[in-house]
């Protein structure tokens, strides 16, 4: 009987754990309840695929590690495949910086991911912020948009 009870304690916990996350809420409470609550987490959500994270370490980071992605991957293939669908060949050649450029295609040779736990800090407050506006209408107005929150 008391293994029972713990295993119903167990569950309940669990519950209770998950009715408070951010995913939870997302699915059934709605968009402005899941944009305040990422907005009012106290914990930054470092990267999972972070070394310095899967380490267990990322607090004590204050420097910036660079680590080459495979190009096998499926991370690299994603990137590649973000790069290509949005390639606009009619696009280069335009501009000071690009005089006598014609390149018709573009080919992803390396892709390095960058871990900045400082700068992902600071990106993690802004986003905080950015999230709590919208949660309650309060969009900064964006140059060269006629509209704002509500789409007038």
């Amino acid at each position: 009987m008391e293994q029972m009870q713990g295993s119903i304690e167990a569950l309940l916990d669990q519950e209770k754990q998950d009715a408070g996350s951010v995913e939870h809420i997302k699915k059934t409470a709605g968009t402005k309840a899941f944009l305040r609550r990422l907005g009012t987490e106290e914990t930054v959500r470092y990267p999972g695929y972070w070394n310095c994270v899967q380490k267990g370490t990322v607090g004590m980071k204050t420097g910036v590690k660079r680590k080459q992605i495979d190009p096998q991957s499926s991370a690299f293939k994603e990137i590649d495949s973000l790069i290509q669908r949005t390639w606009e060949a009619d696009k280069v050649g335009h501009g000071q910086d690009a005089v006598g450029l014609h390149h018709s295609r573009i080919v992803v040779k390396k892709v390095w991911s960058v871990e900045n736990p400082v700068l992902f800090r600071k990106f993690d407050a802004k986003k905080k912020e950015v999230c709590l506006h919208a949660a309650d209408d309060r969009c900064p107005p964006v140059k060269g948009l006629r509209t704002d929150c509500h789409g007038t």
